[in-house]
């Protein structure tokens, strides 16, 4: 369906954000029928790292070694250049693919590169997307995905303004990299993941997984524990767990689409009295996830973003004053003398944290709080018998909840 025809129907079922999420769970159901393919795809990967490859995630899509490498319940031994190459026949290369409008001479670089290496190369979207850049047999696998036009709205450039793609790019990547954990416990091997570094003791245990020496740099770590059994997962589990976790956050929006409309009513006052909507979604993928042209200017997006801050002491720009609004959606608990700050400057406040609102937080006309409660420590899957969860769903719990707001600005200013 188009874009154009799904905003109008945004507008007649009376809730811009549900429509959005309803479409979200669509798609969380494709990638469930889906699920024997990208089991197959994470066993294919275990095969090469289990024969002694190495692990890389090549910025191909600029976001996605951001999305992908050095996060809380994700893989710790992913290389990167131009400390190591991916030179061997086993070695895997585990990236995703831009937007068919939004390959650039870096991209095509990136990709030209890998394809003339031995690593195996498995991609995160849909052979059509390569646009003829490369051969698709080269690839080992990919995850498929949706077409770019799907989503809902328009604003200039961006069509859809909210697109279903980001959010099954970070899912099937995900739920793929889980299926290559189980696989790799089927054959007897546990990957190392990173622990949060907002939990005790953490820095201490992801270190002791380096190879320490002082003979060169980096330093290194095996894909694998050398000596730890875990009991052997079925296929299709942790990504099946995965999806049951985001389905469960999808539910928790829906149930507060009176709070969602609110947030979007607040964005579009404020756009329409031309003031600012600054934007921090704290994590790893935005606002790169958005392919942004190089060209692009602030006013081309409906919000400004700020970099990924999770303290609200500084995540927000000293000028933002009366009028203005901030929507933030942070990863550490609220700091709440930042926030009265904030509130005390006229600022209007969006805010969730998987923490929670804390106690003396006191109710203010000026902040709206809603829940999106992804675990602390982001890991979302429990692995019998290892001390981590698998699996981070901070970016695409945060990604439901973005656009289910955006949603609603769109309806509130037309943008068909």
């Amino acid at each position: 369906m188009s874009t154009k025809r799904r905003a109008r129907r945004a507008g007649t079922t009376g809730s811009p954000a549900l429509e959005y999420l309803g479409l979200i769970r669509k798609r969380m159901q494709a990638i469930r029928r889906e699920m024997p393919a990208l089991t197959k795809m994470g066993e294919k990967m275990a095969g090469e790292l289990l024969a002694g490859g190495a692990l890389f995630a090549p910025p191909v899509a600029s976001f996605w070694r951001n999305e992908f490498s050095g996060r809380a319940g994700g893989l710790m031994a992913i290389r990167h250049r131009p400390w190591s190459q991916p030179r061997h026949s086993h070695d895997v290369c585990y990236f995703a693919l831009p937007r068919a409008d939004r390959w650039d001479d870096r991209a095509e670089e990136q990709l030209r590169t890998l394809v003339k290496t031995r690593a195996q190369l498995f991609a995160v979207g849909r052979p059509d997307e390569l646009g003829g850049r490369a051969d698709p047999a080269r690839f080992a696998a990919f995850t498929g995905g949706v077409p770019d036009a799907q989503g809902l709205y328009a604003y200039g450039e961006h069509r859809p303004l909210a697109p279903l793609r980001l959010f099954e790019l970070m899912v099937r990547g995900w739920v793929t990299a889980g299926e290559m954990i189980g696989a790799a416990t089927r054959a007897g091997k546990m990957p190392i993941v990173y622990m949060s570094v907002w939990f005790e003791g953490s820095s201490v245990r992801n270190a002791s997984m380096l190879k320490w020496n002082n003979l060169r740099e980096p330093r290194l770590m095996s894909v694998f524990h050398e000596n730890m059994y875990i009991p052997p997962m079925e296929a299709g589990r942790v990504g099946g767990e995965f999806l049951d976790f985001l389905e469960g956050l999808a539910g928790t929006l829906e149930s507060q689409a009176d709070l969602l409309a609110a947030a979007g009513r607040w964005l579009a006052d404020a756009w329409r009295a031309h003031k600012r909507i600054w934007t921090v979604l704290v994590g790893h993928s935005y606002p790169e996830i958005l392919d942004f042209p190089s060209q692009h200017r602030e006013r081309d997006y409906p919000v400004a973003w700020g970099r990924s801050m999770s303290n609200l002491a500084k995540a927000f720009p000293r000028g933002l004053g009366a009028g203005d609004v901030g929507l933030h959606l942070g990863y550490g608990p609220v700091n709440v003398p930042a926030a009265r700050g904030l509130l005390r400057r006229g600022v209007r406040l969006i805010h969730t944290t998987p923490y929670g609102p804390m106690a003396d937080m006191r109710p203010h006309r000026n902040f709206l709080w809603f829940d999106l409660p992804w675990r602390p420590g982001d890991g979302t899957v429990d692995v019998p018998g290892y001390g981590v969860r698998v699996l981070p769903g901070s970016s695409s719990a945060q990604t439901m909840a973005f656009f289910a707001i955006l949603c609603e600005m769109a309806e509130r200013m037309g943008w068909r």
